[in-house]
């Protein structure tokens, strides 16, 4: 169960004053505060979850904009600090991602700082590239949207479960396919396609159909959906693999209790299956906490220290040869903390989002324990650079 209060490891920030009137004290821009400005040990970083961290539901934080400037050179160093957004969620590319999140934290946002809960699927193309694979979740508004983002990483065969409630209405009698939705429908003789894999893109938008149908092929004859294994056969050695982009159990939004996520959809569809089976579901997980997002994230942000620093700096060599030290904002401990302790990150746990103190400690204890990002950015800056 997640827990999603604490007892800190690191001291927590109480303020007095607003935190917008507390950072030109914190970060003075004097250069007595610090007695080297550029000869670091091990440059930091920062990789910042977005729901509950940088926005509660549709809306920025405030503090978040004030957090990214610090990072944008308005700190004691007048440095640029590297970040990325690693988040599980997802639904769209990542350029239409750093796109949205540029215009909303009024920062520069290229593609290449957005790690999204499906982006780390890219890994599959050389095993499903050219096969069948059913592709469940993501936005089906606008039509199509979530199937084109797969495409555009190398998936060239993919299908959704709308297109098989379309194709066999009665696999699902209880809703019917949006007309809007009717003509991106991609129809096909599915009497002769050989499923190979489901992926989970992103969360489902209609749990009911979409557990059936992902069961129906899971259950199914060599992956033909309408066909069920012979009960006089033993059922083979190896499941058809599906792959979830994250497991989220919970996350939060601007409603005033935590919401289930893709990891609540996965636990359901292991229970049906082991019940319908007997067997245990075996499935891939992607996104946080799960080590394959981390070293992806790591890398990026190793090229970002080496891209924005003088080739013969110190920070560039620092980067090459011992990487970044990287700090996790997050505000789910069972994600965001998690993924950073056992990946070896610092990692600051923020009150805005999952993580609530009165469900006491969790399994996971972060470096700091913060009201906000911004309050997060300013003490991991103060320890790093030991102001």
């Amino acid at each position: 169960m997640l827990r999603s209060s604490l007892r800190a490891a690191g001291p927590t920030c109480r303020f007095g004053a607003s935190s917008s009137s507390l950072k030109p004290r914190l970060l003075s821009t004097s250069a007595s505060r610090f007695s080297d400005t550029t000869n670091l040990q091990k440059p930091i970083a920062f990789a910042f979850d977005i729901d509950g961290v940088l926005k509660a539901g549709p809306n920025v934080l405030p503090e978040a904009k004030r957090a990214l400037q610090i990072l944008e050179g308005n700190n004691p160093r007048n440095q640029k600090i590297p970040y990325i957004f690693i988040t599980n969620g997802g639904g769209k590319h990542e350029s239409a991602r750093a796109k949205d999140l540029a215009r909303e934290l009024e920062v520069p946002v290229t593609q290449d700082q957005v790690i999204q809960a499906h982006t780390v699927m890219k890994s599959l193309v050389p095993l499903y590239g050219n096969k069948p694979i059913l592709m469940v979740g993501g936005p089906e508004t606008p039509p199509n949207a979530a199937r084109e983002v797969m495409q555009s990483y190398g998936f060239q065969n993919v299908y959704t479960t709308l297109d098989l409630h379309a194709h066999a209405p009665a696999a699902w009698p209880f809703s019917t396919v949006h007309p809007e939705q009717l003509p991106y429908v991609r129809r096909d003789d599915f009497s002769k396609v050989e499923f190979a894999a489901v992926l989970v893109f992103h969360d489902s938008r209609e749990w009911g159909r979409d557990t059936q149908i992902i069961i129906d092929i899971l259950r199914s004859h060599n992956g033909v959906f309408g066909t069920e294994h012979p009960p006089t056969e033993p059922l083979p050695d190896k499941q058809i693999p599906i792959y979830f982009s994250h497991g989220d159990l919970l996350w939060g939004n601007d409603h005033s209790v935590v919401r289930f996520g893709q990891g609540a959809f996965r636990l359901a569809i292991e229970n049906v299956y082991k019940h319908t089976t007997g067997r245990e579901m075996q499935s891939t997980v992607f996104g946080k906490p799960y080590r394959i997002t981390y070293d992806y994230a790591n890398e990026l942000l190793r090229q970002h220290l080496i891209n924005i620093s003088s080739p013969t700096s110190a920070t560039a060599e620092a980067a090459k040869l011992v990487g970044p030290s990287v700090w996790m904002v997050g505000d789910n401990t069972e994600s965001d903390i998690k993924g950073a302790v056992d990946f070896g990150w610092s990692s600051a746990l923020v009150r805005t989002g999952v993580y609530k103190d009165h469900n006491g400690p969790p399994n996971y204890t972060p470096t700091i324990l913060v009201d906000d990002v911004e309050q997060a950015v300013i003490q991991a800056i103060q320890k790093e650079w030991k102001l």
